[in-house]
């Protein structure tokens, strides 16, 4: 309704088939606002970055694209909190898990997976003392394995240690964070686009002194004069699928997450990692089936016992001495000496004979999950706690199936019939692997702002949190997030706020509003869903699971074509088909950055290699091969001055140069400048 519209006004337009824009529009007006800190998407990372820089004092614009109360992946909860290795109860620090490269550090991340991992525990705290529910207050598991006596907490997948914790309140993240936001502060914009960074002098590469977006709902251009920007609206997506109807159902990632982060960081001279992954089969797409509402057996659902169509159980095995385990608790005990792993947290595996079984008929498909196999509590785990929690499976899963009757103390629940060969670590929640070869998935390759150890771009003022930085994960986001909001603070304190270019505004301010020009304009006929169907199309032909350099080249030759033709007929005739106009302008650049990354990535190949082939033993697809590890190990790529560049670095290049030797000692240097306010959980 319009204000000042009656209601039966309202109604007769739409019974006469006139369905009016319910907001005023405000195309052509701008508002300026002047903060220290403006944070770009509000989810666990964001708003954990956007609380720890108000509790500081500083004036903070906490700015998404949704309301943020339930915004961003973990908008509807979370089931459990990874790689709490500062916690009382756990023998390692985080020192020797980096050291020992047994998780992220000296991988693809260095400084932001152990910033990471050093707060994570803290940052669990720092949620609790928000408001989350984290500990078994009402005793619900006295006297079960699963509590740690010594800090009330509920482990998971590992009961030896406390690594990993399933989150009591999960359902309550953001709702906890929102009340942190109100608590110190924070001038909170929602149902706000964010479109570019405004740098000194409108030159790339140069600070930050801004960013510029759109309200969803009026149209009305928001101008953020700041001192510095946190970015932490996640990475790219949807480049590969184009789905608007059932992406609800399986895919990984919220659909508002399209990248605007990291394309308008790449635009003002950011340098992004990942890119060059080229996608993924298997992964995250909306092929897949509800996350965590179809019988499986692992993640959440670890360890629910697995069963054939005929009832016979499948066994567990131990991954490390291989031996069948028929005790339950030894499902859950690793050996004190042996360091959590990324994607190894469950000690043990199916039969991993599976496939084989399947072909002679030992297994009879299809397999089902049999929760009540397990023992009560740790049923009451799994379909309580943790399907109960997660944002996926909190009303779609545990909600729905409950009202409708499932009970897990003698229902069994369907497994996904998948080829023999896809089942050898049993049936899953996502896509069987091949089914759609084309609609790939951008897991671990969705695009990262690359950081130091302040967690700040080679931009200077501007700072990248969560998976924005290639930290998914609500505990990697909100602990990344908090440091972040920390070091932003101390920035503000030694650097004035800069001046915005008025040249750069405009031509921002043109390119956002020019669809809606064009809305009346005839000859312009292509709807943002075209043009989305239209991009991915040429990423499934151009970028797939065969890579050559020719190929590559001549996407990016289809993706100019599309951009100097179809894309300047794109209209939208109100704010939200602006906003998904738009959001096919990010995908167009994030697209082109997947071709130029991969065609990098060959020709710096081609240069190691020469003629000679790689050693057959290093997987590889063409193109895309290993490289000599003495040679790279990362590769990022940037504009300078308008030209695609591409830099390469070898493994822990974060340990080197000007930096300390030690992970340690670069995260203490870096935390120094701290005041009391920073410190209550030391983050």
């Amino acid at each position: 309704m319009r204000t000042g519209e009656s209601v039966m006004d309202y109604l007769k337009g739409i019974s006469e088939g006139v369905l009016r824009w319910p907001y005023p529009v405000k195309y052509g007006q701008v508002r300026h606002i002047t903060v220290d800190v403006c944070v770009i998407g509000c989810g666990t990372a964001g708003a954990s970055a956007a609380v720890a820089a108000a509790r500081c004092g500083l004036k903070v614009a906490a700015v998404d694209k949704a309301p943020i109360k339930h915004s961003g992946n973990a908008g509807a909860g979370m089931d459990h909190w990874n790689m709490t290795i500062n916690s009382p109860s756990n023998p390692f620090t985080p020192e020797e898990i980096a050291e020992k490269g047994t998780f992220m550090c000296g991988k693809r991340h260095g400084p932001e997976f152990y910033i990471a991992m050093k707060g994570s525990w803290e940052a669990l705290m720092e949620l609790a003392d928000l408001g989350m529910p984290i500990y078994d207050e009402d005793g619900d598991f006295e006297g079960q394995p699963a509590l740690d006596e010594a800090t009330g907490v509920l482990k998971a997948f590992d009961y030896s240690k406390v690594t990993t914790v399933r989150l009591r309140g999960g359902q309550y993240i953001k709702t906890s964070l929102f009340d942190g936001l109100r608590k110190y502060g924070a001038e909170i914009y929602e149902r706000i686009m964010m479109t570019a960074l405004l740098t000194e002098g409108g030159k790339q590469g140069a600070r930050v002194v801004g960013a510029v977006g759109f309200s969803l709902e009026t149209g009305e251009a928001y101008v953020f004069h700041a001192k510095t920007v946190i970015i932490g609206s996640g990475g790219v997506s949807s480049a590969w699928c184009f789905s608007t109807e059932i992406s609800g159902s399986s895919y990984f990632w919220d659909p508002n997450e399209t990248g605007e982060g990291i394309i308008m960081a790449l635009n003002a001279g950011a340098k992004i990692s990942g890119f060059d992954g080229g996608g993924k089969l298997g992964g995250r797409n909306p092929m897949g089936w509800p996350n965590f509402g179809v019988g499986n057996s692992g993640n959440t659902w670890y360890p629910c016992t697995l069963v054939d169509d005929n009832g016979k159980k499948v066994p567990w095995y131990n991954k490390y001495t291989g031996e069948e385990v028929k005790d339950f608790k030894d499902l859950m005990f690793r050996p004190m000496n042996v360091p959590p792993k990324y994607g190894d947290r469950e000690d043990c595996r199916l039969d991993p004979h599976i496939p084989e079984k399947i072909k002679s008929g030992e297994y009879k498909l299809p397999f089902w999950a049999d929760l009540s196999d397990v023992p009560e509590a740790e049923r009451r785990l799994i379909w309580g706690v943790m399907i109960g929690n997660e944002g996926k499976s909190r009303y779609a899963i545990y909600d729905y199936y409950t009202r409708s009757g499932f009970n897990p103390d003698r229902d069994l629940l369907w497994a996904p019939i998948e080829q023999p060969d896809s089942t050898r670590n049993g049936p899953g929640h996502r896509a069987e692997p091949g089914m759609m070869k084309l609609w790939r998935s951008e897991q671990f390759s969705r695009g990262d702002i690359v950081v130091d150890w302040n967690l700040e771009s080679n931009v200077r003022g501007l700072y990248a949190v969560g998976a924005t930085c290639g930290m998914e994960g609500c505990s990697y986001a909100c602990s990344t997030g908090f440091y972040a909001g920390n070091r932003a603070a101390e920035y503000c304190r030694e650097f004035p706020l800069g001046e915005i270019d008025e040249e750069q505004l405009n031509t921002e301010l043109d390119r956002i509003w020019a669809p809606v020009r064009r809305a009346d304009d005839p000859n312009a006929y292509v709807t943002w869903k075209e043009m989305w169907g239209g991009t991915t199309r040429v990423m499934q032909t151009c970028c797939g699971e065969w890579k050559d350099k020719s190929v590559l080249e001549f996407g990016l030759m289809w993706l100019k074509s599309i951009k100097d033709n179809e894309m300047q007929q794109m209209y939208a005739r109100n704010p939200h088909e602006l906003g998904r106009v738009l959001e096919c302008q990010t995908r167009m650049r994030s697209s082109e950055m997947f071709l130029r990354s991969g065609i990098a990535k060959i020709e710096k190949d081609m240069e190691i290699w020469g003629s000679k082939e790689p050693p057959a033993s290093i997987p590889r697809q063409k193109g895309f091969g290993a490289p000599d590890p003495t040679s790279y190990d990362f590769m990022y790529t940037y504009f300078e001055n308008g030209e695609f560049k591409a830099e390469f670095k070898e493994d822990r290049y974060w340990l080197k140069d000007e930096n300390l030797p030690g992970y340690l000692e670069n995260y203490e240097l870096h935390r120094e400048k701290e005041g009391e306010e920073q410190r209550k959980w030391k983050i």
